[in-house]
This record gives C-alpha cells, sequence and structure tokens, in this order.
C-alpha cells in the first residue's frame, strides 16, 4: 500500500516518529510504503483536495478549518505532538518571540506591531494569539500580520521586517542564542500559547486525512495510525536513534535537536477515536470560534 505524505516544508519535532516509524520498519511490516510529495501551497489542502496526499501534518485548528472553512472533509488519523503534562511526560515551549528592540510588556503591546504567524488560515500560530488578544481586549485590527515561513523568521526579525515572530522549535532556541529577540508568551497568560490557550495538556500538531480517502481504504489508515503509535514507544525506548531518524531526513543538525526535542514536545499514543483527543479539539475549536475565525459551534465527531 502505497502512503502519500506531504513534505513539510519546516521540520518540527512532532515529526519524529514518523521518521523513527520509517527508519524502524514499522511501516514496511504493515506493507505500507511511504512517498513524500512536495505541496504546491503553504498549506497543504488544495494538494490534498486533490488527492495528491493521503496524510498531511498540520495542527489541530487547521484540520478543524480545512473542514469548517475550506470545504474539505478531513478526519484525525493520529496525535503528533502534545504540551504541557501527560502520561508522566512533560514538555512546552514558548512561540511568541519579540525583536530584542521591541516592548512587549503587556497584552495592549502588541498593537500595531508587525507579527509573523506560518499563515493567515486559522493554524495554531494564528489562531491562538488572536483568541488570546480578543480575551485582553487587544484592538485586533491594528495588528499587521505577515504571512511567513517559520525558517525564514529568524533573519526577518533580525533585518527588522517583522517585530513578533510567532514560531516554534528549534527556531525559537535559534532566535533566542542569535540574541534577535525575547520570549512574550507570559503577557498574554501563564505558560506557553498553547497552554495559555486551551490548557494542560495542549494538542499542538496531529495527522489527518480526508474523508474521501479514508473511505477508499480505511485498513491502510488505520496501519498508518499503529505504525506511528508504535513508533512513539521506539522514540521512547531509543531516544538517540529517533533524533538521528529525524536530522537524517531533514538534513537539520541534531546537536540543537538532542539538546531540546523531549524538553519541548511530548507524544502519546492515542487512538484514532480517543475521548482525550476528542475533548482537546473541543479545546481548539473554541479557540478558533473565539478568535472570530468560527461563526457557530464545532461538533467535533465528525472529524472521528
Amino acid at each position: 500500500m502505497e502512503l502519500r505524505i506531504d513534505a513539510h516544508p519546516d521540520p518540527m519535532m512532532g515529526l519524529v516518529p514518523l521518521f523513527t516509524a520509517i527508519d524502524a520498519g514499522l511501516f514496511a511490516k504493515r506493507g505500507i510504503e511511504p512517498v513524500f510529495v512536495q505541496r504546491t501551497a503553504v498549506q497543504a489542502i488544495e494538494d490534498m483536495r486533490a488527492d495528491r496526499m493521503d496524510l498531511t501534518f498540520s495542527g489541530p485548528t487547521l484540520t478543524i478549518m480545512a473542514r469548517e472553512r475550506f470545504g474539505l472533509a478531513s478526519r484525525f488519523v493520529a496525535t503528533a505532538a502534545l504540551r504541557g503534562s501527560y502520561g508522566g511526560r512533560n514538555a512546552d515551549f514558548m512561540n511568541i518571540i519579540a525583536r530584542k528592540d521591541v516592548s512587549i510588556a503587556r497584552p495592549g503591546d502588541f498593537e500595531g506591531k508587525r507579527l509573523a504567524a506560518f499563515a493567515l488560515d486559522g493554524g495554531i500560530t494564528h489562531s491562538a494569539p488572536l483568541y488570546l488578544f480578543n480575551r485582553h481586549g487587544i484592538d485586533v485590527s491594528s495588528v499587521q500580520w505577515v504571512p511567513m515561513p517559520f525558517h525564514k523568521m529568524p533573519d526577518a526579525l533580525a533585518a527588522g521586517e517583522i517585530d513578533v515572530a510567532v514560531c516554534v522549535e528549534p527556531l525559537v532556541t535559534i532566535m533566542l542564542r542569535r540574541g534577535l529577540g525575547y520570549a512574550v508568551d507570559e503577557v498574554l497568560g501563564e505558560g506557553s500559547l498553547a497552554m495559555a490557550s486551551t490548557g494542560n495538556p495542549s494538542l499542538v500538531s496531529n495527522w489527518w486525512t480526508t474523508r474521501e480517502a479514508y473511505a477508499r481504504n480505511p485498513a491502510l489508515f488505520a496501519a498508518t495510525a499503529e505504525a506511528l503509535a508504535e513508533a512513539v514507544d521506539a522514540v521512547y525506548r531509543d531516544p538517540s536513534a529517533a533524533l538521528d531518524a529525524m536530522a537524517r531526513h531533514t538534513g537539520q543538525d541534531s546537536a540543537l535537536l538532542r539538546e531540546i526535542g523531549f524538553d519541548t514536545t511530548l507524544f502519546h499514543p492515542f487512538g484514532m477515536d480517543d475521548p482525550a483527543v476528542k475533548a482537546m479539539y473541543r479545546s481548539w475549536a473554541a479557540v478558533l470560534r473565539g478568535a472570530g475565525l468560527l461563526d457557530r459551534e464545532v461538533d467535533v465527531e465528525q472529524f472521528f
């Protein structure tokens, strides 16, 4: 069985189980042949709609938005990463980095700033700040959004092209170590962006497919979910090998990944229909509504 996987342009820790599953032969033993597909746009929605991909990786908000705003019937397949505490493990990190010469000391200081987010599509780096801005009474219309791939944010911050970056690891650590800025998530609430938005634990990334693709071959996606769940166990049995796989597949320097990886991301092998995942989906649906990106209640059962 061929599994066409979205080749994500910004490799992140949430992808570690995927690369571990490939290297450990967990797909192969289930008769799955992974094939990476380069996307044609910032997000994979149109490639999924055109049936060029079977599986894509994003925050759960984009899984929701794909259906609710972009008319693409989406279906959850597997978790990728969480923040906070779960199953005896802890991980979290700040997402919002203000340029070193920009003062962000209170919520209102975000007004009038140029803020980089991966895309203005309702993803977590877009919807969560919007939700928190609204909750703190910030004039959202004054914020100047700058869509930008994560890997371009450090240089944009250094060049003064943006005032604030809503970014991910390991790029957050790179920005901090280059002295480009400082983390300001706590200005908007306790802990990180994700934790301030939905509480603990917070699902921050997942794998999803389309309803049509799932209906065509449910066995493929059930086996995919099993492989990724088994990979989580392999990741924790041998973290070094897992990070070797990440570095090999992404071409990124493994030294930084080894240093920060499991302090920033935790994995848990939830099932495809797990009540805990549904609860976290409900939290993110509430964030989307609070951000003004959805105008009706969402029944999360439709994603499972």
